[in-house]
C-alpha cells in the first residue's frame, strides 16, 4: 500500500521546495564524505604522529648512546696513550729530556693536553712540563693520588687544583721494583667540551656532561658553566637510555641520558621539543593544508552535483506534473463520459415537454391569430416552456462547472455544501437507475483546501457507486463527520461489492474491473493521490453482494508545503 500512496501522492503533487531540498542534499553529501575524510585522515594522523615521535625518541637515544661509545673509546685512547710512554721509556729518560720531546709530539695538531708531568710515589712533582708553575708540587693528599695507590690507571672529574683552573687529569702509574712513579697528563678543558659537544644538532640540541653531584663537567649553551650545579632532575644511577619531558619555563625540553666511566658521569643530550619535532609539527600543517583542500574540492563537488541534482528533480517534477494534469484530464473527461448518458436522459424530458407544448401553442393560433380564450393557456404554456429551459440549464451548468480546469490552490471551502452540489450533479444519472441518495452531513467548519480535487474524488467515487448499481437500483448513503482534527467524509452503496482479491490493487492506475471501453482505470488511482496531496487519506472496506464504503479524510488544517 506505501508504493500505491506514494503513487498517488505522485499525481498532481505541488512543487517540492527545492532550496530546502538542495540544503538537505547539499548537507547529506557532505556529511558522507567528510566524516569518513576527517576518520581517515585523523586516524592516518595519529598513527603517523605516534610513529614519528617514536622515531624522533629512538634516534636521539641512538645518537646518546653512540656518542657515549665515542667518548669512551676517545678517553680509552688517551689512557693507552699514556700507557704505552710509560711503558716505552724508564723513569730516567723521562726525566732527563724525552718527556719534553714526547709531549711536543702528541701535541702536534690537536692540542688534546694541556700539560704533562711526573710524580714519584711520595706525592712529590718530579718533572712538570707545561703553562703552570707545578714544579715541585706535592699531591699526596689530593684524592686522585690516594687513588692511585690502589690501581694502575685514573681518570678524574673536573676539579680546580693548585692551577686554580677546571680541569680533568689522566693518570697511570708504573711500577719500579718496590717504588712507582705516575706519569699525569691534564686534559684539555675546551678540546674535550668539543668532543662532548660534537653531536650538536639544530638550534638546541646539546650534549654535555655531569658528575654524580649533578656539576657540569663540560660546557654547555643553555646550561651553567663548568663546576656550576646543574639541577638535572634525575642524578640516580639507572641501566640503559632514559628519555623523559622536562618543563622549563616557557618551554618542554627532550632529555636522554645515559651513564658513562663506571657510572661516574652523566651523559646527557637535551633538545626543545618544538625544533625535535619539527618535521612533525610541518606534517601536521601539511596535514591540516591537504584536510582543508579535500574540504574545499569536496564542499565544491557536493555543492555542483547536489543542484545538478535538484535541476534534475525539477525538470523531472515538472514533465511529472505535465503527465499529472493529463492524467486529471483525462479521468475528468472518463467521468464527465460516465455522466452523459444521465445527462442526456435529463436532459430529454424537458426537451420532450417543450416540443408537446410547442405543437400545444402552435394549435391554439389560428390565421386570425390567438383567441382571447386561449391566451391564458398561450402564456402558461411559455411559461412552462421557460421552466424547462431553465431546468436543462441547470443540467448544462452543473456539467460544465465540472468540467472546468482543476485549480490546485487552497480556498475556504464549505465541504457539505460541496457534497450537495455532487449530489446535485449526479442525481441525474442516479435517477435514471432508480438509485436513491441518503445524507447526513454534520455542520463543519470552512476548509481551506482544494475543492476541485474534492470534488474530483467525489465525482468519481459517486460514478463508481451509480455503476456498481446499475440495473438493479440501490441507495448511496453519504455522511460526513469531524473526528479529532480530520473531516471524515463516507460513502457507501448498496452495490455488488469487490471481490477481496481485488481490493488491494483498486487503488494501481489502469487497475479495472469494468468491460473494455467503459473504464480507464484511472479514477481511484487520482483520487488516492489526491487524498494525499490534501494531507488525507483514502480509505476503502467492501463485501460481495453488500456494497462498498469509501471514507475519505480530509485534515481541518493545510498540511504543510512539500508534503
Amino acid at each position: 500500500m506505501e508504493s500505491l500512496r506514494r503513487r498517488g501522492e505522485a499525481v498532481g503533487e505541488a512543487p517540492n521546495n527545492y532550496a530546502r531540498l538542495h540544503r538537505r542534499l547539499l548537507r547529506a553529501m557532505l556529511l558522507t564524505c567528510l566524516i569518513p575524510l576527517f576518520l581517515v585522515g585523523g586516524a592516518g594522523y595519529l598513527q603517523f604522529q605516534r610513529y614519528a615521535e617514536s622515531m624522533v625518541l629512538d634516534q636521539q637515544e641512538r645518537l646518546v648512546s653512540n656518542h657515549r661509545d665515542f667518548i669512551e673509546s676517545f678517553l680509552q685512547n688517551r689512557r693507552a696513550e699514556l700507557q704505552a710512554v710509560a711503558n716505552r721509556y724508564t723513569l730516567d729518560q723521562l726525566l732527563h729530556g724525552e718527556l719534553e720531546r714526547v709531549f711536543r709530539v702528541i701535541q702536534q695538531g690537536s692540542g688534546i693536553y694541556t700539560d704533562i708531568g711526573i710524580i714519584d710515589d711520595t706525592g712529590r712533582h718530579l718533572l712538570y712540563v707545561g703553562p703552570y708553575n707545578l714544579q715541585g708540587r706535592n699531591y699526596r693528599d689530593a684524592d686522585w693520588f690516594k687513588v692511585l695507590a690502589q690501581q694502575d690507571v685514573y681518570v678524574s672529574d673536573l676539579f680546580m687544583g693548585y692551577r686554580a683552573v677546571p680541569h680533568f687529569i689522566i693518570a697511570v702509574k708504573r711500577q719500579t721494583g718496590d717504588r712507582y712513579y705516575i706519569l699525569r697528563a691534564s686534559l684539555s678543558t675546551d678540546y674535550f667540551s668539543e668532543i662532548v659537544e660534537r653531536v650538536r644538532v639544530g638550534r638546541t640540541g646539546e650534549a654535555f656532561l655531569l658528575d654524580r653531584n649533578g656539576l657540569h663537567q663540560t660546557k654547555t649553551q643553555f646550561g651553567g658553566g663548568l663546576l656550576q650545579p646543574s639541577n638535572y632532575p634525575a642524578l640516580r644511577p639507572h641501566a640503559g637510555i632514559l628519555s623523559r619531558e622536562v618543563k622549563e619555563r616557557d618551554r618542554t625540553v627532550l632529555y636522554s641520558d645515559v651513564w658513562m666511566a663506571q657510572d661516574r658521569w652523566l651523559l646527557v643530550f637535551r633538545q626543545e621539543k618544538s625544533e625535535a619535532f619539527g618535521p612533525l609539527y610541518r606534517a601536521f600543517w601539511i596535514w591540516v593544508a591537504v584536510t582543508l583542500a579535500g574540504l574545499l574540492g569536496v564542499s565544491t563537488a557536493a555543492l555542483v552535483i547536489s543542484r545538478n541534482l535538484v535541476r534534475y528533480v525539477k525538470r523531472a517534477d515538472e514533465e511529472k506534473e505535465a503527465l499529472n494534469r493529463q492524467l486529471l484530464a483525462t479521468s475528468r473527461l472518463a467521468a464527465i463520459g460516465e455522466m452523459a448518458a444521465g445527462v442526456a436522459h435529463e436532459i430529454n424530458n424537458p426537451l420532450g415537454i417543450i416540443e408537446t407544448l410547442k405543437t400545444w401553442i402552435l394549435d391554439l393560433v389560428t390565421p386570425g391569430g390567438v383567441r382571447a380564450e386561449d391566451v391564458p393557456e398561450v402564456i402558461d404554456s411559455a411559461r412552462k416552456i421557460g421552466d424547462q429551459v431553465e431546468r436543462c440549464r441547470r443540467i448544462t451548468h452543473d456539467l460544465l462547472k465540472f468540467s472546468r480546469k482543476v485549480e490546485t490552490e487552497q480556498v475556504s471551502t464549505d465541504v457539505n455544501a460541496l457534497l450537495q452540489d455532487m449530489i446535485e450533479m449526479i442525481q441525474h444519472r442516479a435517477r435514471a437507475e432508480n438509485i436513491a441518495f441518503v445524507t447526513d452531513l454534520q455542520e463543519a467548519p470552512p476548509l481551506l483546501t482544494s475543492p476541485s480535487k474534492i470534488q474530483q474524488i467525489l465525482v468519481n467515487l459517486l460514478n463508481n457507486a451509480v455503476d456498481s448499481m446499475e440495473g438493479r437500483g440501490g441507495t448511496i448513503f453519504l455522511s460526513s463527520r469531524i473526528r479529532g482534527r480530520v473531516l471524515k467524509v463516507t460513502l457507501r452503496d448498496t452495490g455488488c461489492g469487490i471481490p477481496p482479491e481485488n481490493l488491494p490493487r483498486i487503488f494501481e492506475p489502469f487497475f479495472t474491473t469494468k468491460p473494455v471501453g467503459k473504464g480507464t482505470g484511472l479514477g481511484l488511482a487520482v483520487c488516492y493521490g489526491l487524498a494525499h496531496q490534501m494531507g488525507g487519506d483514502l480509505e476503502v472496506e467492501s463485501r460481495v453482494g453488500e456494497g462498498t464504503t469509501f471514507t475519505l479524510t480530509i485534515p481541518l488544517s493545510p498540511p504543510s508545503e512539500g508534503r
